[in-house]
């Protein structure tokens, strides 16, 4: 969690003395140390802010604070949603098999795809070719690929600073979505998990 103590203390920082802010966010942390994104939001709007109001001439929370806590709140509800799609059980979900070196596949792939909700960009690639579909600026997920299937992941998601990424290495190429930060989670690694490559049933 150092991360995001860095984070609170680097906030804290800009109203208070760094000082003060280590102070308070020691004392804060030694009534109980937050171990999830949504302990950490509960810390800064519980137990920080009532303590920063005294301090500070604001009736409502910053706009910085408040930032912090609303990202830290998303976090914790898209880690829900994942759990909630991981106790559904993976082999419930109706498989599907897909061709990714057929160019028509990939196109009616990547347009089914682009459908989902709060989806912005999609990219399903084949070791021949690829399909790209954006809503805005096209954003480079071919470096990833070799990374995720070298550490062999399944599915992997990061949270960036506007978007979601949420990559699948399959066969000899991948599919990835691009989505808004308020975008489900749960419901993009479902779509993801589901596909397999047609090689594989092909066997």
């Amino acid at each position: 969690m150092a991360v995001n103590e860095e984070s609170l203390l680097e906030v804290l920082s800009r109203y208070v003395s760094p000082r003060a802010a280590e102070n308070l966010l020691r004392r804060a942390l030694a009534q109980r140390m937050p171990t999830s994104p949504g302990e950490w939001a509960h810390l800064l709007e519980e137990t920080l802010w009532p303590e920063l109001r005294r301090l500070l001439p604001f009736r409502e929370m910053p706009p910085e604070l408040k930032a912090l806590a609303q990202e830290w709140r998303k976090l914790a509800a898209s880690q829900v949603a994942e759990a909630e799609a991981t106790e559904t059980g993976e082999e419930e979900l109706p498989v599907e098999a897909v061709d990714l070196e057929d160019p028509l596949a990939r196109q009616h792939l990547a347009k089914r795809l682009a459908r989902l909700e709060g989806v912005t960009g999609v990219v399903v690639a084949g070791k021949n070719g690829k399909e790209e579909l954006f809503s805005g600026e096209p954003v480079p997920l071919d470096l990833a690929y070799p990374l995720l299937r070298r550490q062999g992941y399944g599915v992997f998601y990061a949270i960036l600073e506007r978007e979601i990424v949420a990559l699948r290495p399959l066969a000899q190429g991948y599919i990835g979505l691009l989505a808004k930060k308020e975008a489900n989670i749960g419901r993009l690694l479902h779509a993801l998990r589901r596909l397999i490559s047609l090689a594989e049933v092909s066997g």
